[in-house]
């Protein structure tokens, strides 16, 4: 495949020589569904585009970074699940001119490649990064001139590596109280939650220690990791926190201009749109539920969320603040009662 216009990379699987790209033709599909896998899947619906897919080796994205340059990542978005980022990534894919990649699977896999190959250098990965966010940023329309990668709520253990990879790139980490998360979790648990999904060298266990834990406990302690991932970066000046309280009067314009996106003041009618239906179900009306989740969390919940996030959720919180203050936001309460945009309420 020479012409790589129009085509996507959305799969990197392992095969007996090593690491391979799927590639599909998604021409002019813009990625507006809350996950990339959803819009690939809208791709792979049409006979044809299952049909006609193309297979490289990793060398092609470095090859494709070189003779191709597509949109450089103009922000990155880190959570602690359940907490709205997804909120934010479609506010910011309301927008024509915005390319949003949602947690795909494919920086995932090259995220996580060295821990099924320990010969796999920090070096290469990011040299694949890189390569791999070129390709998905690839203008297919004219208007296109941002990018902006939310990535998987454990990707924020990988913060050292992709901000190597991308050290000039503005970065956010959003978080929520933590029996709203919990609650939420309890509902349906994403993948980290489950033990045994992801590899527990992830966390900094191995799999005695994981045997050790109940299912309420890892799920506690996979959040509370995360949290501390973010927490460090976050003190060493690196990237800017925000709170899940402060959505989504903060988006606009204060993480524009965080992020150097061009904007106007007022938040446009379409993002505002956005903020009137549920971020991960667009059919539905959004309603507001933290007020409930925290109402009806059980005692063992709340204890917990006391015993392995609550230190962490304040600890964030103060660094927040501290960054608001040093910087003159506006948008250090949670209530944002100085946001110029409609009073929306947060999502979960």
């Amino acid at each position: 495949m020479k012409d790589f216009a129009g085509w996507v990379p959305i799969r990197i699987h392992w095969k007996p020589d090593g690491l391979k790209v799927d590639w599909a033709f998604l021409d002019d599909l813009r990625f507006t569904d809350p996950f990339f896998e959803q819009t690939v899947g809208h791709c792979l619906r049409h006979p044809a585009n299952l049909l006609f897919r193309h297979e490289t080796s990793m060398a092609t994205l470095a090859e494709l970074n070189e003779s191709s340059p597509g949109l450089p990542p103009a922000g990155f978005i880190f959570h602690g699940s359940r907490c709205g980022s997804t909120l934010i990534s479609r506010m910011l894919a309301a927008l024509p001119e915005n390319v949003v990649i949602s947690e795909a699977s494919p920086i995932d896999a090259v995220l996580r490649s060295h821990l099924r190959d320990p010969a796999i250098t920090e070096e290469q990965r990011i040299l694949w990064l890189r390569g791999l966010l070129n390709a998905l940023g690839q203008r297919r329309h004219a208007e296109e001139k941002s990018m902006f990668v939310k990535f998987d709520s454990w990707h924020t253990l990988f913060l050292p590596v992709i901000q190597r990879a991308f050290p000039s790139v503005p970065w956010i980490f959003v978080y929520r109280e933590p029996v709203e998360v919990l609650m939420s979790q309890s509902r349906q648990r994403g993948g980290q939650m489950i033990p045994g999904v992801l590899e527990p060298a992830i966390f900094g266990w191995d799999e005695p220690s994981l045997r050790r834990m109940s299912l309420s406990e890892y799920g506690g302690r996979v959040l509370a990791r995360i949290g501390e991932a973010a927490l460090e970066e976050a003190r060493a000046g690196r990237g800017r926190l925000v709170n899940y309280r402060q959505l989504p009067g903060v988006v606009w314009p204060s993480l524009m201009r965080h992020w150097g996106a061009d904007c106007a003041e007022q938040m446009p009618e379409t993002v505002a749109r956005v903020c009137r239906f549920h971020a991960k179900n667009p059919a539905l009306i959004f309603e507001d539920d933290a007020q409930a989740k925290n109402r009806a969390a059980p005692e063992g919940m709340r204890l917990f969320a006391r015993q392995w996030l609550d230190g962490v959720y304040q600890q964030l919180e103060t660094v927040r603040l501290a960054q608001a203050q040093s910087s003159g936001h506006a948008a250090a309460s949670v209530e944002n009662k100085s946001s110029p945009n409609p009073p929306l309420m947060p999502q979960s």
